[in-house]
């Protein structure tokens, strides 16, 4: 009798034991796969982004607005195969980004605190710097064939990509600036406020000109700004992360920094 009732109790068990993919175990499992998990979120944002890119792109050529003719069409044609073109470049920056959280072995704290962070901040001045990129190529293009491209397509100055993500690369940055202001160091924080808001210009001059080849020069020169604000931005960070790590080391067991003779 007692064994029958043993079976009728362990009977959710057993099934559920047989079933292919043991569900239990998944879940119970899933704080020590955290980053897997997330690596695979950002794998599959990878794939979403591509897919939702392209059709977008695309979508003006089944849209209800008519297509423009002549060389306008043309120039439409062209923006579109290379944003289409950029946006695969992007999407593998956002599955590097999700495969190197995936290999990550931190602890909780240090994945969610550390290694996650500072991999969305690479992830997004490598975005920002793949939409300056392109953009300065087709504003040189815009001002070789005398046609306002960026004026209908930009994507930098105000578009979605900079304006959904760049505040996470920002953030570091903007973070150091209102310490330093909070503390008193009003000239430090004056410096790397200014050193954030830094940028150059995406909209095209005069076209065919010297001033207008000299914009196109300044709008390569903001790809490089843009990664060069990155690793300000990454060193910032990784030296904040690591001092709040000492402290809290520190605060579990205090103790005096001095130095035995």
């Amino acid at each position: 009798m007692e064994n029958l009732i043993n079976q009728i109790i362990d009977a959710p068990k057993m099934v559920s034991d047989k079933i292919p993919g043991n569900i239990t175990s998944m879940v119970q499992g899933s704080d020590s796969n955290i980053s897997k998990w997330v690596g695979m979120f950002y794998r599959v944002a990878a794939t979403l982004f591509i897919l939702g890119a392209l059709y977008n792109l695309a979508s003006p050529l089944w849209g209800d607005a008519s297509l423009p003719s002549g060389m306008d069409l043309l120039v439409m044609f062209i923006v579109l195969l290379t944003w289409m073109y950029a946006a695969f470049p992007m999407s593998d920056v956002i599955r590097s980004a999700g495969e190197s959280l995936a290999s990550s072995d931190s602890g909780i704290v240090k994945f969610v605190f550390g290694d996650l962070v500072i991999a969305n901040i690479k992830m997004v001045g490598h975005l920002l710097a793949i939409v300056a990129f392109f953009s300065a190529c087709l504003m040189t293009l815009g001002w070789a064939i005398d046609e306002p491209i960026l004026g209908l397509f930009a994507m930098m100055d105000g578009g979605a990509v900079s304006e959904n993500i760049s505040w996470m690369f920002d953030l570091p940055m903007v973070a150091t600036a209102d310490f330093a202001n909070w503390v008193g160091f009003e000239g430090v924080a004056g410096v790397i406020q200014s050193w954030s808001d830094l940028q150059f210009t995406y909209e095209a001059g005069e076209t065919q000109s010297w001033a207008g080849l000299i914009q196109c020069c300044w709008a390569f020169a903001g790809v490089v700004l843009v990664l060069a604000q990155l690793y300000v931005s990454l060193a910032i960070y990784t030296f904040l992360f690591g001092l709040a790590s000492s402290f809290m080391n520190w605060f579990k067991n205090p103790y005096l920094p001095t130095k035995s003779v």
